[in-house]
């Protein structure tokens, strides 16, 4: 198969279980599945927690060659019975046990040749019969078989949705948060994978994949897919073998993705001549437990331990596990070919989701510091942790060809932060083609209905002939849940020449390309045109005077924005929101009009959902909208202000009150009064310089942005309708 071929080619079945669409949660599918495993492993925990630690350590699976060393700490009871039951998961979704097969017939399969490393043997009969009565629940192999990387999680069930409906898996909910975990689809982790290779320039050889925070293995098990599907000759085995590769802080989610991998290799039509448990160590050593961000490139030099790599895989080949070597000591860095010494002087591909989590009580704090740009000179234990991966991508993928592939947080591109100035600035300065993917929050979220958050999709490539970056963007994608396939066969990135280190803009197309190079060059600004700004409780907005303008701190489909309103809007309202709004002070009733006008238009919402979260609408924002002095002096602010006139006596009659837990907020709507909105827009297109065809194309980006939003009582020919018409 050519790459072009794999890289257009239809993502994971969007009837898959491991794809969230709606009515679909992902981690709530997994943890149903999950259930009669976990309970198995309950069975076994509690009953090896009776047992000598030591004697049970004999029989953990281990990695045969050097690691640093696990920052999770788990229990040999809690090993120990999480293998047992991922033996004998492998064996049934794999069919290599039989039909009502027990733990100890799928311990004999997976240890073929190697008894004496059998922990089955430390297991009653009345014990393992326990468990076998779990497991005779997963009763469809094949689905097992999809969800493998989730139901093998060692959290636990938790997530918003199931503390709704049990309390008790909070604590599970809490610990995956604090940690940054989060499951990341099948779609997500192909689409990223898929993108990423087709910047590759030459593709005659595996390119060498590594997940620097891998989890369970859903990123491993996408790569090997889509290499598969790239060197069909090739064997599963062969590929995840020479080019697959992970890290991770827990020990247990690097043996569940050897387990995830293995299923996939003997799932293979190649059948291979390794027993599953030496088959399973083979593929274990390209899974390190280590801390990635202790992480340095590889050494191009020989290191100290190739030979006995070289012994261990010889070992492994002729069906003999290799002896432990001893605990290593090591500094405070580690280069990725002391753990990995097949990855010397070859081009990196770097991918994954990294933890959504702060850095926390660390004792090497001032170490990072001085590794990491992105920590901008202030690490601390609330600094952000997904910057630290951003630059160790670029770091450890350091010869040319490179690539690399993450799901970031959006506040890469929105949050004003310094360690998030510093990281846009490395980017900017790290050669290659750089492509940014944005995904909203609602109506669908990237991740599912269960984790609400933004996304940032970021996909780098450096070819040898690279000097400098280019940098390409998209819009914020806003979407619902059933058209997913359609949302990741239809982004597209534009290119644009303007500095990132103030945000990443969320464009789409060369319009709003242009726009916004012309319009962040302008030295006008908002603030420049009022006398003050401030923050007001709603209570005290009817003691406003006219020419004051007030702003929603707030916005999703429409930025709020409004003049005092008629006294009797909130007479009869029980209570009021708490949540201050943005006051802005002008000369006179007519400034307040044009500024009205100004924030009510198209532009402005582009603006806004190109240069902010989507959500918050800050002063800053309002203080830096690049419209000023020049818009309230002369035929503009006659125009601008009559045409705030026009919009406001149309909306001022239609308030939005809403209620929330039993507080009342205020909004009024500009959406449905186009033509105004237009003629501000050519108002505004004609300030800047912008040209006429940016007028169609703000009011056609609102009308796209808005839309996901359609109600579920519209008819789906209706739908299509409007599809059409704006696509």
């Amino acid at each position: 198969m050519s790459l072009a071929s794999v890289a257009s080619a239809p993502s994971t079945d969007q009837c898959s279980l491991a794809v969230p669409r709606q009515g679909h949660v992902l981690t709530t599918v997994s943890e149903k599945y999950a259930k009669p495993i976990r309970t198995a492993v309950a069975v076994l925990e509690k009953e090896f927690r009776g047992q000598d630690p030591v004697a049970m350590s004999q029989f953990c699976l281990k990695r045969r060659f050097r690691e640093p060393g696990a920052w999770v700490v788990r229990s040999e009871a809690e090993k120990l019975s999480w293998t047992l039951v991922s033996v004998w998961l492998t064996g049934f979704v794999t069919e290599r046990i039989e039909a009502g097969a027990g733990i100890r017939e799928a311990a004999a399969w997976f240890f073929d040749g190697l008894p004496e490393s059998n922990p089955a043997v430390l297991v009653p009969s009345h014990i393992a019969h326990q468990a076998d009565i779990a497991l005779t629940e997963c009763a469809n192999a094949a689905d097992y078989f999809e969800l493998l990387p989730y139901v093998l999680d060692p959290h636990g069930p938790g997530s918003r949705l199931s503390v709704r409906r049990n309390a008790e898996t909070s604590t599970a909910w809490i610990r995956k948060r604090l940690e940054g975990v989060y499951y990341t689809p099948a779609d997500v982790a192909e689409f990223m994978l898929r993108e990423c290779v087709r910047g590759l320039d030459d593709l005659r050889t595996l390119p060498t994949i590594l997940d620097p925070a891998c989890g369970t293995g859903v990123f491993l098990r996408a790569a090997h897919k889509m290499l598969k599907e790239i060197f069909p000759e090739r064997t599963t085995q062969s590929i995840c073998e020479k080019a697959i590769f992970g890290t991770d802080i827990d020990p247990w989610a690097l043996d569940a993705s050897a387990f995830v991998l293995l299923s996939d290799c003997l799932l293979d039509s190649v059948e291979s001549a390794l027993s599953p448990v030496i088959l399973w160590h083979r593929l274990r050593l390209n899974l390190a437990c280590v801390d990635a961000l202790t992480l340095d490139p590889p050494l191009r030099a020989n290191e100290e331990g190739t030979d006995s790599y070289s012994e261990i895989v010889a070992s492994l080949t002729s069906g003999q596990l290799p002896l432990l070597g001893e605990a290593e000591q090591y500094d405070e860095r580690v280069p990725l070919s002391h753990l990995f010494p097949t990855l010397r002087n070859v081009g990196l591909t770097l991918v994954g989701n990294p933890p959504y989590s702060t850095l926390g009580q660390r004792t090497d704090l001032t170490i990072l510091n001085r590794r990491f740009a992105s920590l901008g000179g202030k690490a601390g234990p609330t600094s952000e942790c997904y910057p630290l991966f951003i630059e160790q991508m670029v770091r450890l993928a350091q010869a040319a060809p490179a690539a690399g592939t993450l799901v970031v947080p959006l506040s890469l591109a929105s949050n004003i932060g310094t360690q998030y100035a510093e990281t846009r600035s490395l980017i900017e300065k790290t050669p290659g083609s750089w492509r940014f993917a944005f995904f909203d929050r609602e109506p669908h979220a990237l991740f599912g209905e269960d984790v609400k958050t933004r996304n940032t999709i970021l996909v780098w490539n450096r070819a040898k002939t690279d000097n400098e970056a280019q940098i390409h963007t998209g819009p914020l994608q806003k979407w619902r849940g059933n058209s997913r396939a359609t949302m990741f066969s239809s982004i597209r990135f534009t290119p644009i020449a303007a500095p990132i280190r103030p945000g990443i803009p969320k464009i789409d197309g060369a319009y709003q390309a242009r726009a916004f190079e012309l319009l962040v060059k302008r030295r006008d600004r908002l603030d420049h045109a009022f006398t003050g700004i401030y923050r007001m409780p709603l209570a005290e907005i009817a003691e406003a005077d006219d020419s004051t303008l007030f702003a929603g701190a707030t916005a999703y489909n429409f930025l709020n924005v409004f003049l005092r309103p008629p006294a009797d809007v909130l007479a009869n309202a029980p209570a009021l929101s708490e949540h201050p709004l943005h006051a802005m002070c002008f000369p006179s009733r007519r400034a307040a009009l044009a500024a009205f006008a100004i924030l009510s238009s198209h532009l402005a919402y582009w603006w806004w959902r190109a240069n902010q979260d989507a959500f918050h609408v800050t002063r800053g924002f309002l203080a830096g909208l690049p419209f000023g002095k020049d818009a309230m002096s002369g035929a503009p602010r006659q125009m601008l202000a009559e045409s705030g006139r026009k919009l406001w006596s149309h909306i001022h009659v239609s308030p939005v009150l809403s209620v929330n837990r039993g507080r009342v907020s205020l909004a009024y709507s500009p959406n449905g009064f186009d033509t105004v909105r237009s003629d501000i827009d050519k108002t505004l297109a004609q300030l800047a310089g912008l040209g006429p065809a940016i007028v169609d194309e703000l009011q056609h980006f609102t009308v796209h942005s808005i839309r996901a939003e359609v109600r579920a009582d519209l008819s789906t020919q209706r739908c299509e309708r409007k599809n059409d018409r704006f696509n």
